[in-house]
């Protein structure tokens, strides 16, 4: 099979919560190490980062400050689901696929038919930029595409090897609850141009599948774990467990 031309993997998951820190401090004492960032704009996050890939775990700590802020204009749309979330304790919003040309892959997805918004992000005085490609009248739970300049792997080697402490777990993919969970996959697969693999449910996307499940919750629900006896637990409202 040919490499697919824009490379797609996965890159992050966004966990939003009602208090950073003390979902730190649950991952960490749950076996996945995270760590906090400083407020910035209205805004907080940490991470659980294992590589170039990592669960960022997110909040909103001053509305005025955030709404009209680059990160709160892009998220507008975003608002009402991640206050239901917040509201019910936290959960998981979407994630995120790179791809070596965001421009590129969004040309390409407004071919199909797809309304796109292409955002870029640059923080004064910082030397990494990204750009995103973020999906119009998507499902709650669809990626957003992503690149970065310069090369993730450059940033995290240069930038933010210190912040890396995956611990004794990988991150094997995570869970999808949708009404029709083989459609859902379908319209992944479609919209990533990754096909699907021994299962008509699961959508093997680089660094994270993406398993389909039935119900009724229309989210992500749940992170698949590999490697040293996986933990069981619940944190915010995401589940985490062996693959």
């Amino acid at each position: 099979m040919p490499l697919h031309p824009e490379s797609p993997s996965f890159d992050h998951l966004l966990h939003c919560v009602p208090d950073v820190e003390a979902a730190v401090a649950a991952y960490t004492a749950t076996g996945l190490p995270a760590h906090t960032n400083p407020p910035y704009l209205g805004f907080q996050n940490g991470a659980w980062r294992l590589d170039t890939r990592y669960i960022e775990i997110l909040t909103v700590v001053d509305r005025a400050e955030f709404a009209p802020s680059p990160y709160g204009q892009a998220m507008a749309d975003w608002m009402p689901r991640v206050d239901e979330l917040f509201a019910a304790g936290g959960g998981a919003l979407n994630f995120a696929i790179h791809v070596t040309d965001v421009g590129a892959t969004t040309e390409r997805l407004r071919r199909e038919g797809h309304q796109v918004e292409l955002l870029t992000f640059a923080r004064e005085g910082s030397p990494v930029s990204f750009q995103e490609a973020m999906l119009i009248g998507a499902p709650p739970w669809a990626p957003f595409f992503i690149t970065y300049r310069p090369d993730r792997q450059v940033i995290l080697d240069k930038y933010s090897a210190g912040r890396v402490a995956r611990g004794p777990h990988d991150l094997a993919g995570f869970v999808i609850e949708t009404p029709d969970p083989l459609a859902s996959a379908a319209w992944l697969s479609r919209l990533t141009g990754i096909p699907l693999g021994t299962s008509d449910s699961v959508v093997p996307l680089p660094g994270g599948q993406v398993h389909f499940v039935q119900g009724p919750a229309d989210r992500i629900t749940a992170l698949l774990l590999a490697e040293g006896n996986p933990p069981t637990a619940t944190v915010n409202g995401l589940e985490m467990r062996a693959l």
